[in-house]
């Protein structure tokens, strides 16, 4: 937990205490579930931009919340073939009401490659911003990014690392997706309410 606090706080300038802010879970897949199930209760919004890696809908339905897609935006070259993806903003402000949670995100995007830019964290905070809506922020990828492109963790963002989950996987970034190690940081009090569920699913910190 030092050495990943050390690693977030050089590649993305962001303190998360070791103790009190991170946690080891049993890959990345067994942390997206403890973060749906420790801040989603029956009847809350989680909006996904679809498509998306394939627990998540299920994670959502198994506490009892509410899924709400929306679709990442198909970018097309003047032949019309498939050239990028963004992020559908105006449909994400226009997906919430006041029973979403929260915000899944992903990058880098599993399963199209699209890499977040700093003016995508922007948006999100703006979106965001005055509500309680909790971030999600899917990040396994993080080390996997090329042609001079650079990860854009929500820890980046002050005002967005103080709402989110912020999810890795040592499987992706080593190879060694067998193992199963992944880890979550969030601020404290978010941390504190993720163990309350991750102590009976793994009976490891």
């Amino acid at each position: 937990r030092q050495a990943i606090s050390e690693k977030v706080l050089a590649l993305y300038g962001h303190h998360y205490n070791p103790d009190t802010e991170i946690t080891i879970t049993a890959g990345g897949t067994q942390a997206i579930l403890t973060v749906i199930a420790c801040a989603i209760g029956p009847g809350d919004e989680v909006i996904v931009i679809e498509p998306v890696y394939d627990s998540y809908v299920p994670s959502i339905d198994t506490v009892g919340g509410i899924a709400v897609p929306v679709q990442l935006e198909v970018l097309r070259n003047e032949v019309g073939q498939v050239s990028g993806y963004a992020i559908p903003w105006e449909a994400i402000a226009k997906a919430i009401t006041p029973r979403t949670k929260m915000i899944m995100i992903n990058s880098p995007h599993n399963p199209t490659s699209m890499v977040w830019k700093s003016g995508d964290l922007e948006k999100l905070a703006e979106i965001v911003r005055n509500t309680n809506i909790l971030i999600c922020s899917d990040e396994v990828y993080e080390h996997m990014v090329y042609d001079g492109q650079i990860h854009q963790s929500v820890a980046r963002h002050p005002e967005l690392a103080n709402r989110s989950f912020v999810i890795s996987s040592f499987g992706k970034t080593y190879h060694v997706t067998g193992w199963k190690v992944g880890y979550v940081a969030a601020p404290a009090a978010l941390t504190h309410e993720f163990r309350k569920v991750h102590q009976f699913l793994t009976r490891n910190l």
